[in-house]
């Protein structure tokens, strides 16, 4: 990756990772705690993830690394009925919805 195309993944990582944690804002609760940017995995296998511009805000301490998280149950997208990629849409859509 070119020092360039490396500059504007860690942009956009830096947007994601001031963003309101996806799931709790779409479970329609307050944050708990800091938003941690997360790589998607999205037909990968479970050493490897998606690149820096498939990144998903989510809170640190529950629905990233949480027991419900995407890297405990996966419960709370079972709740959302949703998956990855999902969030991944609704992430994009938040981020960049408003631009005309």
């Amino acid at each position: 990756m070119s020092s360039r195309a490396n500059k504007r993944a860690r942009a956009h990582m830096g947007r994601i990772a001031n963003m309101a944690c996806i799931c709790c804002t779409l479970l329609g609760r307050a944050q708990d705690s800091r938003t941690e940017v997360h790589h998607a995995r999205i037909a990968q296998g479970g050493a490897q993830r998606g690149g820096d511009f498939c990144t998903i805000p989510l809170c640190a301490d529950d629905c990233h690394r949480g027991r419900n998280g995407v890297h405990g149950d996966r419960r709370y997208l079972a709740i959302l009925k949703m998956d990855e990629l999902d969030l991944l849409d609704a992430t994009l859509e938040r981020l960049y919805g408003d631009v005309r």
